[in-house]
């Protein structure tokens, strides 16, 4: 692994390595391609900022599609190869694990000289890119330590075009975009449990009564949902007639698979890409989620929208690229026509769908519930209203004891009403064993009497006086 890698640096970075015969109408091509460069870059850049606020924060159903440092370059590859008769025929007859397999690249050697010039020029492109990219990174680490080898095209031979490329260039980008779909999938699957599991701790709260009422309430929210129109299949004839019919404002039986691939290649380049065939689904996506209805989630739409793309993809993608040419597409078209389906089965949304097992369930909850400090009964309703009533004297207890004031708080002498009367000296009172006397509070003015008319009282009965102390 280092002599490849010394060589790339050495290569790349130095320039050593003679440019491909067509270097001259490469350098004219790259800058016309400038200002359709800067745009591609700009895009870029504002999905690569979405994917990392979705990695840095709660997921929020935004997928930013496919994009790699390389995806220029492949998307260049496949439009050369594809505009050759001979190799899409060849696509054609070959299964789809081969062409993962990168199995098709033994069939290259035998494609026009023009084609390969083409390719040539594409594999130059992408090694002048590689070159800046390596410049900038050692600039930035003081050395070629964390440069990695390319794996996308063959650094063996970098002066042309030939089948090894094809094959690794097919090989990486499955990759890529299988380990994106799954991330995606799995990022979607921690969402929903989430949700499940402050549910069921929220029930766990509530007492009988109160939960039985949520559930219903939780029932009638998912039958609500799911009361919709009957949704046609992605991909489908009928499903892209209703898109000409209703978004395009077209005659539905003049319907054209040609222009209807025209109308939606939106820029121009004979292909549909992830956004352009995404387009398509939001008639149906319509049907079952509205952003103003509290009972429908826009993360579920959005994973709804890329089971859609993915579903489409794989019944037209042909050569597994990821985009759709219009000569898959008319081919799927033609495909539909002389083998119309029976009964076109429905298709089958996320509200019909479980995305996780119970196992997987549980054993997020239990250690969501420890993340949050929720214990170890977090969703049993028994366990936690029997914690509730050991918890309640002594939160009472507190609650009463925070009500009452400081100074309330000293211990109160009974008062003895009926306590005998203290034996008296026939010495006189001793000023010093009495309490220091405080002075006389000044009491508030009263304010001047007015002459409100009497008020009759009970006649007051006069008590006999005790001898002893005159009272």
């Amino acid at each position: 692994m280092i002599k490849p890698l010394v060589i790339l640096v050495v290569v790349l970075f130095n320039g050593i390595v003679c440019p491909p015969p067509l270097r001259q109408q490469a350098q004219q091509a790259q800058e016309q391609d400038n200002v359709q460069q800067h745009n591609q870059e700009a895009t870029g850049q504002q999905q690569g900022e979405a994917q990392n606020t979705e990695q840095q924060g709660e997921y929020d159903g935004r997928h930013p599609g496919y994009q790699f440092a390389y995806t220029k370059y492949l998307e260049e590859v496949v439009k050369i190869l594809e505009s050759d008769p001979k190799f899409n025929e060849r696509l054609k007859n070959m299964k789809e694990d081969d062409i993962k397999a990168g199995n098709i690249a033994d069939h290259i050697d035998d494609l026009p000289q023009e084609v390969f010039d083409k390719l040539h020029k594409a594999k130059f492109d992408e090694i002048e890119r590689l070159r800046k990219q390596i410049e900038e990174q050692i600039k930035a680490d003081g050395g070629a330590h964390n440069i990695k080898m390319p794996d996308h095209l063959d650094v063996q031979e970098l002066e042309k075009f030939h089948k090894e490329d094809l094959r690794k260039l097919i090989q990486k980008t499955v990759a890529d975009m299988n380990a994106m779909d799954d991330q995606r999938k799995e990022d979607f699957k921690q969402y929903e449990m989430k949700k499940q599991a402050e549910e069921d701790h929220k029930l766990a709260q509530m007492t009988p009564k109160e939960r039985e009422k949520a559930k219903l309430e939780h029932e009638e929210s998912i039958k609500r949902h799911n009361d919709h129109e009957k949704l046609k299949h992605p991909g489908s004839k009928d499903q892209l007639q209703e898109v000409w019919e209703e978004s395009d404002h077209l005659e539905k039986d003049q319907y054209d698979p040609k222009t209807f691939f025209a109308l939606h290649d939106l820029n121009g380049d004979g292909f549909w890409n992830d956004f352009e065939l995404e387009s398509l689904f939001q008639l149906e996506l319509e049907k079952m989620y509205n952003e103003t209805n509290p009972d429908d989630d826009m993360k579920e739409r959005a994973e709804e929208m890329y089971r859609m793309r993915e579903h489409v993809m794989k019944q037209i993608d042909v050569n597994q690229d990821r985009m759709i040419s219009m000569q898959e597409f008319l081919s799927d078209a033609d495909n539909q026509n002389s083998n119309p389906p029976k009964q076109q089965e429905a298709w089958e949304d996320l509200g019909q769908k479980k995305v996780y097992t119970d196992e997987e369930l549980q054993q997020f909850e239990a250690q969501y519930a420890k993340q949050q400090g929720w214990g170890e009964h977090a969703y049993d309703p028994q366990q936690v209203a029997s914690d509730q009533i050991h918890q309640q004297p002594a939160q009472q207890q507190q609650q009463a004891q925070q009500q009452v004031h400081p100074a309330q708080q000293q211990p109160i002498q009974p008062v003895n009403n009926h306590a005998p009367p203290p034996v008296m000296n026939a010495q006189p009172h001793v000023q010093q064993q009495q309490p220091p006397q405080q002075p006389p509070q000044q009491l508030p003015q009263q304010p001047p009497q007015q002459n409100l008319p009497p008020v009759h009282h009970e006649p007051i009965q006069d008590h006999t006086k005790d001898p002893t102390y005159g009272i």
